[in-house]
C-alpha cells in the first residue's frame, strides 16, 4: 500500500474513533474518563496556571492525584469558554473565537499527540511531523481545524494560514491534540489548540497551553487513550460550572491554591 493511501486510511479510522469516543463521553462525563489532566487560572484574563493530573481506578470513581503540579503558560490574554465536551450552553465573560488570543475554557478530549521529536507512548497515538504537515486556521478553509498532508495528492490548498507543525523552533518538540471545536468545526470559534512546550516559563501563547518540554514529554508517556483522557480547563471561579463530582472538584481546586 502506497504512503499515500496509508495515511488517508489512518485518518479516516481516527476521525472514526474520535467522533464514537466523543459521542460516549458525552452521554456519561465524567464517570467514563479515568485520566484527568486540570489546568486551572485565577482568573480569565490572567495568561497562566497551574496543571495537575489525576486517574482514577477500573470503577471510575476513586481519584488519586499524581505530583507535581506544573506551572503552565495560557492564552497571552487569558481564557474564554470553548466547544468540547461540556454543554455547549455554558456561558462565560466571552466564548472563544480565532485569533483572540485566549485558550479554551470547559472540558477537551485530549486526541492524540505529535511532534517534532520521535517518541513511542506505549498507550497513547504519537504521530511525528513531517514536511508538509500543518493545521489549518483559516476559516473560510474546508480543512478548517484540521490537520493536513500536503503530500496527499488530494489535498487541494484551499487556504490562507496554517500552523506548520514542523517547527524550527521547540514548541512542537512534544504536542497533544486539545479537541476544541472538532468535527463538526464551527467557522472562527478557534482552532489548532494544543498543549505544547513552551518558549519559556510564563510567556504567553497564541491559544495553547505550554509547559516544560520534560512536563510535556512526561504528559505524553503517561496517558493512555482507553481510559478516555481529558483536559479541564478553568479559572477557579467557573469550575462549578462543569458538575465536576464534588470530591473531584474540591480536590483540583485544593491542589491548584496558592
Amino acid at each position: 500500500m502506497r504512503l499515500s493511501a496509508m495515511l488517508r486510511s489512518f485518518c479516516i479510522l481516527l476521525s472514526i474513533f474520535t467522533s464514537s469516543v466523543a459521542t460516549y463521553l458525552k452521554a456519561e462525563l465524567p464517570i467514563s474518563s479515568r485520566q484527568i489532566i486540570a489546568v486551572i487560572s485565577e482568573g480569565w484574563d490572567i495568561p497562566h496556571g497551574k496543571l495537575l493530573r489525576l486517574e482514577a481506578d477500573v470503577s471510575g470513581s476513586n481519584w488519586k492525584l499524581l505530583p507535581p503540579v506544573v506551572p503552565v503558560s495560557l492564552g497571552r490574554s487569558g481564557l474564554a469558554v470553548g466547544l468540547g465536551l461540556h454543554p455547549p450552553d455554558l456561558s462565560g465573560p466571552q466564548n472563544k473565537r480565532e485569533g483572540d488570543e485566549r485558550s479554551p475554557a470547559g472540558i477537551f478530549w485530549l486526541e492524540g499527540g505529535f511532534g517534532k521529536l520521535p517518541l513511542a507512548p506505549q498507550h497513547f497515538p504519537y504521530r511525528q511531523c513531517q514536511a508538509g504537515d500543518f493545521w489549518v486556521d483559516d476559516p473560510a478553509s474546508a480543512f478548517y481545524n484540521e490537520w493536513v498532508d500536503e503530500s496527499i495528492p488530494a489535498t487541494r490548498r484551499d487556504w490562507r494560514s496554517a500552523e506548520t507543525l514542523l517547527l524550527r523552533s521547540s514548541l512542537y518538540d512534544y504536542a497533544v491534540i486539545v479537541g476544541h471545536n472538532r468535527r463538526p468545526a464551527r467557522k472562527g470559534a478557534g482552532s489548532a489548540i494544543f498543549l505544547h512546550v513552551w518558549a519559556s516559563p510564563g510567556q504567553g501563547t497564541a491559544g495553547c497551553t505550554a509547559m516544560a518540554k520534560a512536563d510535556m514529554r512526561e504528559l505524553l508517556l503517561w496517558l493512555d487513550r482507553d481510559r478516555f483522557p481529558v483536559l479541564v480547563q478553568s479559572p477557579r471561579s467557573w469550575l462549578r460550572r462543569l458538575t465536576l463530582p464534588q470530591v473531584l472538584e474540591s480536590q483540583i481546586l485544593a491542589v491548584t491554591a496558592n
